[in-house]
């Protein structure tokens, strides 16, 4: 059985991705996601290291309101 790998990234401003961990199963890399979106909002992304494609997309950019 191969080991697989997942890189855990964050969309910065919109444009570029931010490198932040790696976890060894998808699920792992999902739960940690999960954490992460409880004290710091945004979007994350999870790649598999063997297919190198996104395999997870979760969160969303922040809403900006328009207050008057």
């Amino acid at each position: 059985m191969e080991d697989r790998r997942y890189d855990i990234l964050r969309k910065q401003n919109g444009q570029s991705l931010i490198w932040l961990e790696d976890a060894s199963d998808l699920e792992t890399a999902e739960s940690r996601v999960k954490e992460l979106l409880s004290f710091w909002p945004g979007e994350y992304q999870v790649f598999d290291l063997q297919t190198k494609q996104m395999v997870l997309n979760l969160g969303a950019a922040p809403v900006r309101t328009n207050s008057q």
